[in-house]
């Protein structure tokens, strides 16, 4: 009988470790780095070929754009007829005062299609001003945290004889240092500029650090002596990485990580690379640097702190540059051993001050559950711990197999809509409508289920007219969401669209000024004439800017109310659904 119940025991332990298997393996025998590094490089393959296939179906087209120019703003701007127009004839200078007024765009959809736009210049490359767009386009991407975006647009234009050369070349290094491409690097190095060696013997650390990788010690020694010698302040950083790849001196102490002294940003990317060789660990203070472009030159560096590392996962997932599959392999890897799985209530106590590593505990504690009640109950933990984090989509993102293998049954009835939200974060909305369906036969409608088909409906809508009519139909139960901040929200919405539900705001005496601050004259100005006159590209440019550095509920509602107006119509409404669940999430009523 005992050897009846273990062997039962093993079979259902090869059931519940199986979604952790197709987790792990889902990339065969891949490495951890061979999935970030392949995820990066398709994408970056992508965003070169979309380029150029815009570029060539745009080369023939015969200025079909129309172009608006005001006194105050001495800019034209193409009205939009397409994703990827932009801007055609432009002062250089009015272009850089837009970019470095769009660094901090909050709204992750306003973003994307600010990137889209941006990275879509139908420029004629043989015009200096041209060119400097390019240039100063090339930058604000590699300043928000898009290095790859910066490497891929480089890739589709001809830099021989830009005068920008020097920046791009260096860009590229940097960018195939940072996501390990060593051999590339070494040959591309051969092609480049000795103008650049001049401010901090870029060329020459380069070259050093590619005779090393050859296993040429003396001629890379031999070098950095002659470099010493010409140089005006020691590189004490590079000379500290040389020594320990050299095996001059012994690694760095495992508990401490490479600390930069007078750094130059030229050289951040190959102080990474050379520690992720010569095995020294990075730290905090590295990651602070540029938290997304370093981010994966230390998911790389295995000597780096593990929960460093997963913070970095962290960072580069919700900016799209690793996949779940990537980030899952990542978490798997985390080294907890059989005592702390077991004792998950002491080792919960002895990390409760590392968010990173109880993240990557909850995780792997779901894969060891051998029945499925307790394999659901922690994966709620799970959630739940997530959620109280702001790590909410993460969790969703890792457990989706997990999600994929319960079955609906009685049992797991008051899970459901946290199942069916974990759903509709992935965006399998069949499946979302299956578990809620499923909850509201057994136990009726309430507020829980309500909330989760109003977001299975926003989520389900593709067009404007779908949107007003979502909005209509769940009207009263969205206002049951509200609290007193989102009063004005919904009076908004409610005003621009919902003629016959026109929600009145009640008198309050108590609230004479707000703190909320609201845009200058000419912004605002600026907004309303390009909504009047139908200029959709002036519209969206100077509504980014009006947003740098806030959140949608942080800005004063009379502003908030005119971008709406103006996102209703903008390219038909394409992206007004994204944006009201990004002000609901914001104003925390989802």
């Amino acid at each position: 009988m005992k050897i009846i119940i273990i062997f039962f025991i093993l079979i259902l332990s090869y059931t519940a470790f199986s979604n952790e298997t197709e987790v792990i393996e889902l990339h065969g025998n891949q490495t951890l780095d061979q999935m970030v590094l392949d995820q990066v490089n398709i994408d970056t393959e992508d965003k070169i070929e979309n380029t150029n296939i815009f570029v060539s179906e745009n080369s023939n087209e015969n200025n079909e754009s129309e172009f608006e120019n005001t006194e105050e703003d001495s800019v034209e701007i193409v009205n939009i007829k397409s994703k990827a127009t932009f801007f055609d004839k432009i002062d250089v200078i009015q272009v850089n005062q837009i970019l470095n007024n769009a660094k901090n765009i909050k709204s992750k959809t306003l973003q994307v299609e600010f990137n889209d736009l941006l990275s879509n210049l139908n420029l004629d490359h043989t015009k200096l001003n041209n060119r400097s767009i390019f240039h100063s386009s090339i930058k604000y991407f590699y300043n928000i945290g898009n290095i790859s975006k910066s490497y891929s647009l480089i890739k589709t234009k001809d830099i021989e004889n830009d005068e920008n050369i020097n920046f791009y070349n260096i860009l590229e290094i940097n960018y195939l240092l940072s996501t390990s491409q060593l051999e590339n690097v070494c040959n591309l190095k051969n092609e480049l500029n000795y103008e650049i060696n001049v401010q901090n013997n870029f060329i020459d650390k380069v070259e050093i650090f590619c005779l090393i990788l050859e296993d040429k010690q003396s001629e890379a020694q031999l070098l950095n002596s002659i470099m010493l010698e010409t140089e005006q302040q020691i590189d004490t950083n590079f000379q500290q990485l040389f020594s320990i790849l050299i095996n001059e001196k012994n690694n760095l102490s495992s508990n401490k990580g490479l600390s930069l002294e007078n750094y130059n940003t030229d050289l951040i990317f190959l102080y990474s690379a050379m520690a992720r060789i010569a095995e020294v660990p990075l730290d905090e203070a590295f990651l602070d640097i540029d938290p997304l472009n370093l981010a994966i030159p230390i998911i790389l560096n295995k000597s780096t702190p593990i929960n460093l590392r997963l913070k970095a996962a962290n960072k580069s997932f919700l900016n799209s540059s690793i996949s779940k599959e990537s980030l899952a392999a990542l978490y798997q890897s985390v080294d907890f051993d059989s005592s702390d799985l077991n004792s998950p209530e002491e080792t919960i106590k002895q990390i409760s001050d590392n968010i990173q590593l109880l993240m990557a505990f909850h995780f792997q504690y779901i894969n060891i559950q051998i029945f499925p009640s307790e394999r659901l109950e922690a994966l709620i933990e799970f959630w739940q711990f997530a959620n109280k984090n702001n790590l909410e989509r993460i969790a969703f993102a890792l457990s989706e197999t997990i999600v994929n293998s319960i079955e609906i049954k009685a049992d797991y009835l008051k899970y459901s809509p946290q199942i069916a939200m974990s759903y509709i974060s992935n965006n399998n909305l069949t499946k979302a409508i299956d578990w809620i369906t499923f909850y509201e036969k057994i136990n009726g409608i309430d507020d829980t289920s309500t909330l989760v088909n109003i977001l299975i409906d926003f989520h389900s809508s593709d067009d404007i007219s779908t949107i007003i009519d979502t909005m209509n139909n769940n009207y009263d139960d969205l206002i049951k969401l509200s609290s007193d901040d989102s009063e004005e929200l919904f009076y908004i919405l409610s005003s621009i669209l919902l003629e016959d539900k026109q929600q009145k705001l009640e008198d309050n005496f108590q609230k004479i000024y707000d703190k909320r601050q609201t845009t200058s004259l000419h912004i605002t100005e600026n907004i309303q004439g390009a909504i009047n006159n139908n200029e959709q590209n002036k519209f969206f440019i100077y509504s980014i800017i009006s947003l740098n550095n806030k959140d949608w509920n942080e800005i004063h509602p009379t502003h908030l109310k005119l971008l709406l107006k103006g996102f209703l119509e903008y390219k038909n409404g394409f992206l007004f659904r994204d944006i009201i669940l990004e002000i609901f999430k914001n104003y925390k009523l989802i």
